[in-house]
């Protein structure tokens, strides 16, 4: 008889660029470019499907790197739009294309603001290192729809990194499993 309640992690899904991320340990499995991505700026990732049963939990890890080193506690924030529809451009909240791009909000309104119909998964507080550190925060995220875009938004004062060598956002699945 099951007597645990125990928690495994599932298969991980990793946005990072194509032609840069090292992969070591892990694997690229979906395209965002984070060079050089400037102060103010965000940029949003491929549009994935989780599937239609799929995790009720994720583990979210954003790894960045600054080009020059930010004031101590500015932030980078971590969003996902979610979607009920598996085209890239379709349904898609904040003006999202599902596509890995620059990421300017509506039609009508900032970044700032448009940001808002997306899902807020947490800010990453950076300190003061440069190049060559890493810097990264993990969160938990419980999503609502079964397709999702990411979306960084840096507000860390300075541009990250002009190669994305070690830039991703891995998002685990967190299974539920009786034993």
């Amino acid at each position: 008889m099951p007597n645990e309640v125990l928690v495994k992690n599932g298969t991980q899904i990793v946005w990072a660029d194509v032609t840069d991320f090292g992969g070591s340990p892990i694997a690229r499995t979906v395209q965002i470019d984070l060079t050089s991505l400037a102060n103010g700026a965000a940029r949003e990732g491929a549009k994935v499907d989780l599937g239609a049963t799929r995790a009720a939990r994720y583990s979210v890890t954003l790894r960045v790197e600054m080009d020059v080193g930010p004031a101590s506690g500015a932030v980078v924030e971590m969003y996902f739009g979610q979607s009920p529809h598996g085209t890239a451009a379709t349904a898609n909240p904040g003006g999202l294309t599902g596509a890995d791009a620059a990421y300017t909000g509506t039609a009508s309104d900032v970044v700032g603001d448009s940001i808002k119909q997306c899902s807020w998964v947490g800010s990453l507080p950076l300190t003061s290192d440069a190049d060559t550190v890493i810097q990264q925060s993990t969160w938990v995220f419980m999503p609502s729809e079964r397709y999702v875009i990411p979306v960084v938004y840096n507000l860390g004062g300075q541009a990250f990194e002009g190669n994305a060598v070690e830039m991703s956002i891995i998002l685990t699945p967190i299974i539920d499993e009786i034993q």
